[in-house]
């Protein structure tokens, strides 16, 4: 990585840019080789970070036990009360997210770039809403790598991907604004393999504005 904007990938798929920031880093990436590069190989993150549970971040911090080694030190003043040993404190999903957005912008996190098992392509038009979209869907050893191209959306929102597979589960596989071009293709991820995908939903402020789907 040589471009000095990488660092705000990790915010971009993640969602965490606001419109104005959003619609400014797409603008860089469209003449950027370095950061569409870099885009492509951290796609899955969404995707991989809808599957985090709680129980996979909770991290105990107890009094750790006295060392019988170490003599106490004499108080400075009169004794108070007893302090109530430490419980047990409960980090949330988002601490961790806010990690892992930190470590992708410094290059810790390391996504390879795997040969696709399967690749297939939906369209779709939805003739309330007007918007129309096609999905390349690409099969990876950890899910499917998702590209999208979308028009007539309307402009100066965020709008997510929702995806779902055959069995009812859902994840979201990204977060973007619609102020970009028409024809610039838009990453995404999901853990869910191709053929376990029934569709795609495009959604504005919960409204599904169109459904992909083979």
């Amino acid at each position: 990585m040589s471009c000095a904007q990488t660092v705000a990938l990790g915010a971009y798929l993640l969602g965490s840019l606001d419109p104005a920031e959003r619609s400014t880093f797409e603008r860089h990436v469209r003449g950027c080789a370095d950061c569409r590069r870099e885009m492509v190989r951290l796609a899955p993150l969404p995707g991989l970070l809808g599957q985090v549970q709680l129980s996979d971040l909770e991290l105990p911090f107890d009094d750790p036990a006295p060392d019988p080694d170490l003599r106490p030190l004499p108080p400075l003043a009169a004794p108070g009360p007893t302090p109530v040993r430490a419980r047990r404190r409960r980090w949330p999903v988002l601490v961790g997210a806010g990690v892992l957005v930190v470590l992708v912008a410094l290059g810790v996190v390391v996504v390879p770039r795997l040969a696709g098992d399967d690749a297939v392509t939906w369209h779709a038009t939805d003739g309330t809403s007007g918007v129309v979209a096609s999905a390349d869907l690409v099969g990876r050893s950890w899910g499917t790598e998702l590209w999208m191209r979308v028009e007539n959306m309307p402009k100066g929102v965020r709008c997510k991907l929702i995806v779902h597979d055959r069995a009812g589960r859902t994840e979201i596989g990204g977060w973007w604004g619609t102020d970009h071009a028409p024809d610039e293709r838009i990453p995404g991820s999901t853990s869910f393999p191709v053929q376990e995908i029934e569709r795609l939903d495009l959604v504005v402020d919960m409204t599904v504005l169109v459904s992909v789907r083979r």
